[in-house]
């Protein structure tokens, strides 16, 4: 009885001291088990893309755009030497070639501070606090987001399209593999409710997991995206008819596949190329794409 004691006690300690932790790999697990049965049900959150055709300006500017023709680069150095970002000079071209008339942001540490602590104060300590920059800027690009609207893509990511036929809609990413969004590449509304969604939930999402890649995908990388693209998709279900501003879309093509837009990797899209995977992965990304693979989830 001791002994069983003992053990009903350790077992509630342990599930009260990381229930939060538990709620998140909750989420995780929700999250593959319903992004696909949910585009099932609604194929509608899938955009089709096809290659603009040539199309009369005014006829473009007699259609709604909700996304202002706005571009958001974001380049934090964190100390780090100047010069690493002249290897992304021919990426960040592309974008300002392809769309001559868009105002283009670089944001870099001074600016980004600025704007953090000056708009979102409340999140501003959790942002200073991150241990990683990649988390600094995962949560910037949803800020800047929310705030200006336009678009974000990763600085390494080539423009091989002119995106302004986009700004009609309300939102748009790409998918991601095996489930879930990617925020590589964010088209927004400013004050978009999923982007509300997303910053209300910084603040509770901010764990320690001891292992750097987990702790960055769950506290604002793509799988908090992806949870909480999910939790917001679930919402809209519920709410017929959805208004156009609060909609959301996922980049597919004419088939309804999205594998052919997807940033995986050293990858060239109907969109975008990017150079390769990702240098923030470690050694527990490594870890866990081991298992996956083992398991036959990658």
């Amino acid at each position: 009885r001791h002994g069983v004691a003992l053990f009903t006690a350790a077992l509630l300690t342990f599930i009260v001291l990381l229930r939060h932790h538990l709620r998140d790999l909750a989420e995780v697990a929700e999250t593959y088990s319903t992004f696909y049965p949910y585009l099932e049900r609604h194929p509608e959150a899938l955009y089709r893309y096809a290659k603009p055709a040539h199309e009369d300006q005014s006829q473009r500017d007699q259609q709604q755009n909700y996304v202002p023709p706005i571009l958001h680069h974001i380049f934090l150095t964190e100390g780090r030497n100047w010069s690493s970002l002249f290897k992304y000079e021919s990426a960040i071209a592309s974008c300002q070639d392809l769309h001559p008339n868009w105002t283009h942001h670089l944001w870099t540490d001074a600016m980004a501070t600025t704007f953090m602590n000056q708009h979102y104060p409340e999140i501003f300590p959790h942002y200073k606090g991150y241990k990683q920059s990649i988390q600094r800027v995962n949560v910037l690009r949803y800020a800047l987001l929310h705030h200006f609207g336009g678009v974000y893509l990763d600085i390494d990511v080539t423009y091989l399209q002119p995106l302004d036929d986009l700004r009609t809609l309300p939102w748009l990413t790409p998918g991601a593999y095996p489930a879930g969004v990617n925020n590589a590449f964010i088209l927004a509304k400013p004050d978009h409710r999923l982007l509300e969604h997303l910053l209300a939930k910084v603040k509770s999402r901010d764990l320690l997991w001891g292992m750097p890649y987990v702790e960055n995908m769950l506290s604002t990388g793509c799988m908090f995206f992806s949870n909480r693209w999910m939790n917001y998709a679930r919402s809209l279900a519920r709410t017929q008819p959805v208004p156009m501003e609060d909609r959301i879309y996922i980049l597919a093509d004419q088939e309804g596949n999205m594998d052919p837009h997807m940033l995986r990797g050293a990858v060239t899209t109907p969109l975008f190329s990017h150079a390769g995977a990702s240098s923030l992965h470690g050694w527990d990304a490594a870890a866990i794409v081991l298992l996956g693979k083992h398991y036959g989830y990658f």
